[in-house]
C-alpha cells in the first residue's frame, strides 16, 4: 500500500462468513479482478485477510479478524490504500467496497451490514 490508513470497524460476522474469509480466493485467470488471501492467526488470535488485485497482487485492503468465543467473529479493523489512481479512497467508501468485494467474490452474507449496490458504488466515483 502506498498511502495506508487504518480504522477500527468492530463488525460481527457469522461463522459461515469467517470460514469463507479464511478459505480465501485465488483468481484462476486475469478475468477475476480480486484475490483474497488469509494469513495465519498471530499470537493475539487475529487473522489478517489480504484483499488484492489479481494481476498486481498489491494489497488494497487488509481486514483484521478475531474469532469470538461464541458464534462467528469480529472484523476488528480495516486497513486500506487511500489512493486509487486519481481518486482518494475515504474510510466509508473503503468499508463499502470491501463488503461488495467479499459478497461478490466469496459470497459472504455480512448480515450486520447494509446492502451496497456495486453499480451505484463504483459508478459514483468515476
Amino acid at each position: 500500500m502506498n498511502d495506508p490508513a487504518t480504522s477500527a470497524w468492530n463488525i460481527h460476522i457469522s461463522t459461515s462468513d469467517l470460514n469463507k474469509l479464511k478459505a480465501g480466493f485465488e483468481a484462476p485467470d486475469m478475468d477475476h479482478r480480486w484475490e483474497v488471501t488469509p494469513k495465519d492467526a498471530d499470537e493475539n488470535g487475529i487473522t489478517y485477510i489480504h484483499i488484492s488485485r489479481s494481476w498486481t497482487e498489491e494489497d488494497h485492503f487488509i481486514l483484521a479478524v478475531k474469532s469470538c468465543d461464541k458464534d462467528g467473529a469480529e472484523i476488528v479493523s480495516i486497513a486500506w490504500d487511500q489512493n486509487e489512481g486519481e481518486v482518494r479512497r475515504e474510510e466509508e467508501y473503503a468499508k463499502k467496497e470491501v463488503v461488495v468485494i467479499c459478497k461478490m467474490v466469496l459470497k459472504c452474507e455480512f448480515e450486520a451490514l447494509s446492502f451496497y449496490d456495486p453499480k451505484v458504488l463504483w459508478s459514483s466515483r468515476r
